[in-house]
């Protein structure tokens, strides 16, 4: 296997300057929990009632000053529909990644506040369910409870103790845990009671002060996490590559040619690798050239011509003509291309090995044998289900088995 040597610092350390002084705050709430007046009390304006602050999208805004030591990225509120969830999450994920793609520093997440109305008296489990769904990227995001509307000292004590039970058995229940710092109870604006009696704001303090405890956290956990965005989002441009080019490796493949000399794909493959380096930050040179040398020729020879024809020919019921052998294995060779290409660029990228002295031809063999067993056991898969043979659904299941494995990677990550 690839030897792991740090070679410097890592391409990624330097794509997104987190030495900014403000964090960004995110604000979660239910409807009418009263964010705006949060908002606007913290500011000192009427800002997020008149909609003055930065509208990134219909319903996302970002509110900052100059005194103020962190902005705050403002949601719509929640609501109990799965469309009107989903639209915001949506939002939510495009504007973060949006943010690591460009290097945009008032487009990431630090911290979340979740705003709860004091005077519902109710924290349920869809609604902290929500606050881990519409931030998943953002793994261990520091979380502050604000209790807004926090009239009554007895309200005030029951709705800490409700929170903490509730965020106990979410917890108990969940792989993926909310990581809540703190309970802080606020009223954010003067509440008249009576024509003699009010309650005056409280709490603001608290909450600003126990946000700036944990800014320095909180950045620290945003730098890890953009990194693995950041590498999802190279994952899944590079994907793409693959998937395309496999396919039309396929359709190419199911003309007749001898693939120990299969040339015709050289072109085809030689595209795909140098879009996948390209979307690494790889520049061509003697190190990329190399890689992709060795891909073609452990491509065009260890793998088509002499393991996976000869496999292909020996699996039981596998009767297929000459040009379906040929489509598998154009198919294969180019998803095992781009597949050992994403690999070593992404590891290059990110500083896990040192290209010196590596014998590419041996790394590169050892990645292409982990895709054998892939191959025959969905062949046999679609073979044991009906007595013909598709192509497209064969790459269609080696596609997605790729997407899943990558998919459950970054969630053990």
């Amino acid at each position: 296997m690839l030897r792991k040597i740090i070679k410097g610092k890592p391409q990624y350390q330097r794509i997104i300057d987190l030495e900014d002084d403000k964090i960004n705050v995110l604000l979660l709430g239910t409807s009418g929990c009263g964010k705006s007046t949060l908002i606007n009390s913290i500011l000192g304006t009427e800002s997020a009632e008149t909609g003055a602050g930065q509208a990134v999208t219909k319903n996302i805004s970002v509110y900052q000053d100059d005194e103020l030591p962190f902005r705050m990225i403002d949601t719509v509120g929640y609501e109990y529909g799965f469309f009107k969830q989903n639209k915001i999450k949506n939002d939510l994920v495009k504007f973060c990644k949006e943010g690591v793609k460009k290097n945009e520093i008032d487009k990431l997440i630090h911290m979340i506040w979740f705003c709860i109305d004091g005077t519902v008296k109710r924290v349920d489990q869809v609604v902290l369910d929500y606050i881990k769904s519409v931030t998943n990227d953002w793994k261990n995001v520091p979380i502050i409870i604000v209790f807004t509307k926090s009239y009554s000292d007895v309200e005030i004590n029951e709705n800490i103790e409700m929170a903490k039970e509730a965020i106990i058995t979410y917890n108990a229940r969940h792989k993926k845990k909310l990581d809540v710092r703190d309970i802080i109870p606020v009223v954010a604006k003067t509440y008249q009671i009576t024509q003699s009696v009010s309650v005056p704001p409280k709490g603001l303090d608290v909450l600003v002060t126990r946000t700036n405890e944990l800014a320095p956290e909180a950045k620290r956990l945003a730098e890890s996490t953009i990194k693995e965005i950041d590498l999802k989002l190279k994952r899944d441009a590079a994907s793409s590559y693959v998937t395309t080019s496999t396919f039309a490796a396929a359709t190419v493949g199911a003309v007749p040619v001898s693939f120990p000399d299969a040339t015709v794909l050289v072109p085809l493959q030689t595209f795909m690798m140098r879009g996948i380096a390209k979307t690494y930050g790889i520049s061509e040179g003697s190190d990329t050239n190399k890689i992709i040398d060795q891909i073609l020729k452990v491509g065009g020879t260890t793998i088509a011509g002499k393991t996976l024809i000869n496999l292909l020919k020996n699996i039981p019921g596998f009767n297929v003509a000459a040009s379906v052998i040929n489509a598998v294995v154009a198919g294969v060779v180019t998803y095992a291309a781009g597949e050992a290409s994403t690999i070593l660029f992404e590891k290059m990228y990110t500083g896990e090995i040192d290209t010196a002295g590596i014998d590419w031809e041996k790394e590169i063999a050892v990645l292409f044998s982990q895709y054998i067993p892939d191959v025959v056991n969905i062949i046999n898969e679609l073979l044991s289900k009906n007595g013909e043979f598709n192509i497209s659904r064969f790459l269609e299941v080696l596609l997605r088995k790729k997407d899943n494995k990558t998919k459950n990677n970054e969630n053990e990550q």
